[in-house]
Formats: C-alpha cells, sequence, structure tokens
C-alpha cells in the first residue's frame, strides 16, 4: 500500500459515504424508541404494534431482493437519491400523523409511512454499500467498510442523545424533525459529492466480452460465507433482546440496564479501526471467527449475569466480540460479489443474512417458552460458536484473495 493512500481515500469519501452515514443512521435511531409510543397514542393496541415491527422486519428480509434490482438499474447516485427521498416524505408523513389532532386516518398514514420508510432505508443502505464496494480497492476494502460500520454505530449513539433532548423540549413528535433535518442534510451532501456514473452497466465495463458468472458459482460463496454473518446477526439481535430480559429475570433496575447498554455501546467503538487493519492484513475469518467465539463465550456466560458485575461483563465482551465484526457484514458482501451486478447480488446478500434477524429472537421464543431467559442465552451462545467454526472453515475458501494486502 502506498504512504497516504488509506487517508487520501478516507477523505475523498468523507463528504459522500462517512458524514451522510452518520446523520442518516443517527435520525434513524432518534426516531426508534418513538416509533411504538406514538403508535399506541393514535390507538394502535400493543399487539398491532408488535405486529407493524415484525411487517417492517419481513420488508427488511425481502426487500433488498427488488431494491438490488432497482440500484443495480438506476446506479448508486440515484438510488440514493430516491431511497433518501422516500424515507423524506414517510418522515414528515409520520409527523403528520403524530400532530394532527384527530381522526382514524392518522392511524393509517403512520402505519404506511412505517413501511414505506423501510423501503427507503433499504435502497439508502445498500447504495452506500454498493458505491463503496465499487470505489474502494480490494486490499482497502476492510478498512473502509469497517469505518463504515463505525460511522454506523456513531450516529445510533448521538442520534438518541438528540432525539431525548427534542423530545425533552417539545414532545415525542420532534423526533420526527430531528431526523428529518438529519436526512435532507445527508441528501444533500450525497447530491452534491457523488458523482453520478454515465450507466452502471457500461461504467463497470457490464458490456464487454467477458462472461456473466454463473449463478450457481455465486450462490454458493455467498450461501456458505452469508452463513457465518446471518448467525452473526442472530446474535447480535440476541444481545439488544436478552440484556433487558436478563435485567428483568435477575430483577435490576431499569436504569442499571440503560447504562449497560450505553457502556457496551461505548466500548463497542473501541475495536472499530482495528478491525479493518486486522481483516486487511490477516484476512475476513482473523476478525469474524473471534467476534463470533467471544459473543459465544459471553452468551454462555449469561448465568453469571446473577451478580450486577457479571452483568457488566457480559455485556462488555459481548461488546467487543460486536466491535470486532464492525463492518464484517459489508466487507464480505463485497469480497464474493462479482463486480458485474454487484447491486443485485448485494441484495440476495443482505437478504439471506437479513433473516439472522428473525432466527435469533426464535431462539429466544422457543428457550423461553420451555426454560428460561439464562437458557436462551446459553443457546445463543452455542449458536455463535458454531458460526465461528463455520467461519474458520468457509471464509479461508473465498476470501483469502481479496483479504490481504499487495505486497
Amino acid at each position: 500500500m502506498a504512504t497516504g493512500e488509506l487517508p487520501t481515500l478516507l477523505r475523498r469519501l468523507a463528504l459522500p459515504v462517512y458524514v451522510p452515514t452518520v446523520l442518516y443512521s443517527g435520525g434513524a435511531a432518534a426516531i426508534v424508541p418513538v416509533l411504538p409510543l406514538v403508535g399506541l397514542r393514535l390507538g394502535m393496541t400493543v399487539p398491532q404494534v408488535a405486529m407493524l415491527g415484525t411487517l417492517a422486519g419481513v420488508l427488511a428480509v425481502v426487500g433488498p431482493l427488488p431494491t438490488g434490482r432497482v440500484v443495480q438499474a438506476l446506479g448508486e447516485r440515484a438510488a440514493l437519491i430516491v431511497g433518501a427521498l422516500v424515507s423524506i416524505v414517510s418522515i414528515i408523513a409520520c409527523l403528520v400523523a403524530a400532530t394532527a389532532p384527530s381522526g382514524l386516518w392518522r392511524l393509517w398514514l403512520f402505519a404506511g409511512a412505517v413501511l414505506v420508510m423501510s423501503l427507503g432505508d433499504l435502497t439508502w443502505d445498500l447504495g452506500r454499500q454498493t458505491y463503496l464496494a465499487e470505489e474502494v480497492p480490494a486490499h482497502l476494502r476492510a478498512r473502509a467498510m469497517t469505518l463504515f460500520g463505525g460511522m454506523m454505530r456513531v450516529g445510533r449513539i448521538v442520534g438518541p442523545l438528540l432525539g431525548a433532548g427534542a423530545i425533552a423540549a417539545f414532545g415525542a413528535p420532534a423526533a420526527f424533525v430531528v431526523h428529518l433535518v438529519a436526512a435532507i442534510t445527508a441528501l444533500a451532501l450525497v447530491t452534491f459529492f457523488i458523482t453520478p456514473h454515465v450507466a452502471l452497466d457500461s461504467a463497470r465495463g457490464q458490456g464487454s466480452d467477458d462472461p456473466a458468472p454463473r449463478r450457481r458459482d455465486v450462490l454458493r460463496p455467498i450461501l456458505l460465507v452469508g452463513t457465518s454473518v446471518l448467525i452473526l446477526a442472530a446474535a447480535r439481535t440476541n444481545r439488544d433482546l436478552l440484556l433487558p430480559l436478563l435485567g428483568h429475570w435477575y430483577g435490576y433496575s431499569d436504569s442499571l440496564v440503560s447504562v449497560v447498554f450505553a457502556v457496551s455501546s461505548g466500548v463497542e467503538l473501541i475495536l472499530v479501526l482495528p478491525a479493518g487493519s486486522l481483516m486487511d492484513r490477516y484476512g475476513r475469518a482473523a476478525v469474524l471467527v473471534p467476534c463470533l467465539a467471544m459473543m459465544g463465550v459471553a452468551f454462555l456466560a449469561t448465568p453469571l449475569a446473577a451478580s450486577r458485575v457479571g452483568l457488566f461483563a457480559v455485556a462488555g465482551l459481548l461488546a467487543l466480540g460486536n466491535g470486532l465484526g464492525a463492518g464484517i457484514n459489508k466487507t464480505l458482501s463485497a469480497d464474493v460479489t462479482p463486480s458485474r451486478g454487484r447491486a443485485t447480488w448485494m441484495g440476495v446478500w443482505n437478504s439471506f443474512v437479513g433473516a439472522g434477524g428473525f432466527a435469533g429472537p426464535a431462539i429466544i421464543a422457543v428457550a423461553t417458552s420451555v426454560a428460561s431467559v439464562v437458557v436462551a442465552g446459553v443457546a445463543t451462545g452455542a449458536l455463535a460458536l458454531a458460526g465461528a467454526a463455520w467461519a474458520a472453515v468457509w471464509l479461508p475458501r473465498f476470501t483469502s484473495r481479496t483479504a490481504r494486502a499487495p505486497r
């Protein structure tokens, strides 16, 4: 790697990618705690609010398939603009529904806006993911993608803090204003600082004589490598669910559980930059295997959460493992997808690994129905350790040539 190549690249990507990522993810995180509350105030029941969240989750799994085709057809810049505009309109609709004086129409407008916003978010996310995959050289990919994941984490920490301040001053609907301002600013940065491709196919050589990769040759690494990331997604989802459930199981206060989350979120950021360097130097398995192993051990240790020290230790180890895996999903998606038709294949990848968001809660539901929250944690730990073993076997076979910097 030439001296200064990475800093130059990161500076070039700051305004078109990293700053919009912090803004948009921060705004999206600001409205997360408000969405169910607004739904309840509009007359939805708790099961209906839960169903709305489930439908949004289903869209997160099946949505990347058509979204990938949209990004492939429009190009990343146009797709980012369209996705941001869809989200902005949806945010405005949520704000109208939350502040209108009365009427059943508010409930339907709110529910529809939340679901449409999910589609806008998917288009926005996939557009940035594809853009980075195409713009960053393979030997710098992990560090660029890991920083991308780190910026999303920063947004998820800062966003709720800004949202909380706005809510305290002006009420719950103010959180939508925070997201609206952030999304509009992110859209402006993308519009001005991402150079449009003249034509996506021709710009990437898709009109050349090179044969298109066989579907089977692309699907095989996506499924084999993606299985370990699917397990990681399940473990990450269960971390967010199990920590508060463990706090309730052992009788801790809500404030203590909140402190645990705040501390663990800060711990995650410690390994964001080192993780990218490790991946680029030693390969993707050097990060994903210990990431899943640490999370697996932490989940297996959930019985130790019976003490406050044990709860902080479990949460801290989960945070270290999760932080080590920052950017691994998007890095691997770029590694195993071909440049020809990349956005479409990334849509397939995102849809497949996104299923982990459903697999994890299913484990908790089954385990808690027959045993306890602690057993659910142990079961998740066993799954994470199995994922670490799977990653150790398959990742080197499909990512070894793209994981190391040229010497």
